[in-house]
């Protein structure tokens, strides 16, 4: 793989405080506008075998809900197919595709990983890769898809970084490039081929679905979400809140906002246990965030209830060894690289899904000692499937 950056990076900041980790990985490269999916190409681009397309994505939910013990889980409606890409079959010039990939950049350990897993997997696929950051800054990354765009890529892959981007997208798709939104979403109509990424929707019906089974389909339950407007939250949020409403003895006491931020949670956990002293269950959508819960609970000297989350590195080392019940599903990082075969499928001519929703690892505290890292940095995401040398060049193990 060679690899050609567009703009100067900026240092990779591994270190930086953990109430940052979650704050643009959720609210930067998971944001879009589509609860429903967003991005793909839709009936007009071409799409086809809906039903063996649908069963692939209803596949993901059959698989988390086995991973957690349930069962029943009824994944949204979505227009769901396979596009025709036989317009983008080509050959790679002198043996090597150049795929353009407009990222969020470095700018936390989970867009670290997000992006170090793409250009490794490009040098396995023998890829070439233009590379450019956003720096966090979603105005640059709309100059980042326009340079990226006219430099003739032969793909491109794009982790979004809010709706701000849509036009300059669809430009690059109206110039025959086939792109791949990664992480993230749009709305349908950018012209995207594939959407790649985790479902909010799942994410946070596993959780809800679980802790009501720890329940016993009755108690009290707080809901802790990121950052106020931000779809990633909302949407999370209002999939809990769809699961709960099915269940009248399940009462929420509560629902705040933690900007996930372990320093923002702590305080906003102390306020639940003198409020609601005898709380059953939080429902959560970042173990970040759970971080602050643990320590709240802690030094007020109570037993902290099942809680939910993302899968982090830093919260199963603080837990480990406790009482603490909890279901973690991850938002793997390493989800880049399936964005990267799709783009490169979609070259080849193959069909390929709208919508791909990605496999991950989803358990319990009885689990712990499968996905823990004593041995990592608090900043790596669970499980990891980037190889131990590059973990340890990016000082994450």
């Amino acid at each position: 793989m060679s690899l050609i950056v567009m703009r100067p990076r900026r240092g990779i900041p591994v270190a930086i405080a953990m109430s940052l980790l979650l704050l643009a990985a959720c609210s930067s490269q998971k944001e879009g506008t589509s609860s429903g999916g967003g991005g793909g190409g839709g009936a007009a681009s071409g799409c086809a075998n809906a039903a063996q397309a649908q069963q692939a994505y209803n596949q993901t939910w059959q698989t988390a809900e086995q991973q957690l013990g349930l069962s029943g889980l009824q994944p949204p409606a979505q227009n769901i197919c396979e596009v025709d890409t036989s317009k983008y079959k080509k050959s790679p010039q002198n043996g090597r595709y150049k795929i353009a990939f407009a990222a969020q950049g470095p700018t936390n350990s989970w867009a670290l990983e997000n992006e170090e897993a793409l250009k490794y997997h490009a040098q396995q696929r023998g890829v070439d890769v233009l590379y450019a950051s956003a720096n966090g800054d979603a105005t640059k990354q709309v100059d980042n898809i326009q340079q990226l765009a006219s430099q003739s890529p032969d793909a491109m892959v794009v982790v979004p970084m809010g709706p701000g981007i849509t036009g300059q997208v669809r430009a690059a798709a109206q110039q025959g490039i086939p792109v791949v939104l990664c992480a993230g979403r749009l709305p349908a109509d950018s012209g995207a081929v594939s959407t790649v990424a985790r479902s909010y929707e799942l994410q946070a019906t596993l959780w809800a679905e679980w802790l009501v089974k720890q329940l016993g389909g009755k108690g009290d339950v707080a809901m802790l979400s990121g950052i106020a407007g931000v779809p990633t939250a909302e949407f999370q949020k209002t999939a809990a809140e769809q699961v709960f409403a099915k269940h009248p003895d399940v009462k929420i006491v509560t629902k705040q906002y933690t900007d996930w931020s372990p320093t923002k949670a702590k305080t906003v956990a102390a306020n639940l246990v003198a409020k609601y002293p005898n709380l059953d269950g939080i429902w959560s959508d970042s173990a970040i965030s759970d971080l602050g819960v643990v320590e709240a609970y802690k030094q007020a000297g109570k037993q902290a209830p099942p809680m939910t989350g993302d899968s982090s590195n830093a919260f199963l080392k603080a837990v480990k060894g406790s009482n603490v019940k909890f279901a973690l599903s991850a938002f793997p990082p390493e989800q880049s690289m399936k964005c990267l075969d799709v783009a490169l499928d979609a070259l080849a001519g193959k069909p390929v899904p709208n919508v791909v929703n990605v496999e991950s690892a989803a358990f319990t505290n009885a689990e712990i000692d499968k996905y823990v890292r004593p041995e990592c940095s608090d900043n790596l995401w669970i499980p990891s499937s980037l190889p131990n040398e590059l973990l340890t060049r990016l000082k994450l193990c």
